[in-house]
């Protein structure tokens, strides 16, 4: 069979402009990715408060007492809850024994109709000393992500800040400039 010269260029202009819708939806979702990350670590810097989003905080594990189902260095997004919502098995983040410190335990027993929790870490052999008190409840656990959070702690320095703007930035101008060059 032979092919004309139009049909080759219509097989070579397809998988172009496949590749380059494939190209646009992966820019779209890093913008979004990028805007996220530049929101949340923006409020946290201005406000002075904990990261959150819709009702969801981040954290990022420093320990290794819930090893191995989360490991040091995991970012832990954490829904907002009551006590009255969490049932034994959850695993839940608290305020520790004062307010400038988070803890993240499995609650092993659940006492005083659901005011008071009995918490301990995954790699402790041993229930934490004193009961967790409901009001100290931040939320519970609903997404683990590994290694993110070195990520992310890097990102909420003056440096990682400066190169997450750069590089949005440079993945918004270098495809213009190389277009207006192609149309030369």
């Amino acid at each position: 069979m032979i092919s004309t010269q139009s049909e080759d260029i219509k097989n070579t202009k397809e998988p172009n402009k496949m590749l380059k819708t494939i190209e646009n939806i992966a820019f779209i979702i890093f913008m979004i990715i990028m805007s996220i990350l530049i929101f949340i670590t923006a409020q946290s810097r201005f406000t002075g408060q904990e990261p959150s989003l819709l009702g969801h905080r981040l954290y990022i594990v420093n320990s290794g007492s819930m090893t191995p189902t989360i490991k040091v260095d995991s970012m832990i997004i954490v829904k907002e809850s009551n006590a009255k919502e969490i049932v034994k098995g959850d695993i839940i983040t608290y305020y520790g024994h004062n307010q400038d410190s988070r803890v993240t335990h499995r609650v092993v027993e659940i006492e005083n109709n659901g005011e008071t929790f009995i918490t301990r870490g995954d790699a402790n052999e041993s229930n934490d000393p004193l009961p967790l008190e409901g009001e100290k409840l931040i939320g519970k656990v609903v997404f683990i992500i590994p290694f993110l959070g070195s990520i992310f702690r890097f990102l909420s320095t003056d440096l990682g800040l400066a190169l997450l703007i750069t590089v949005a930035i440079a993945w918004i101008v270098f495809p213009k400039i190389l277009s207006k060059e192609n149309e030369k």
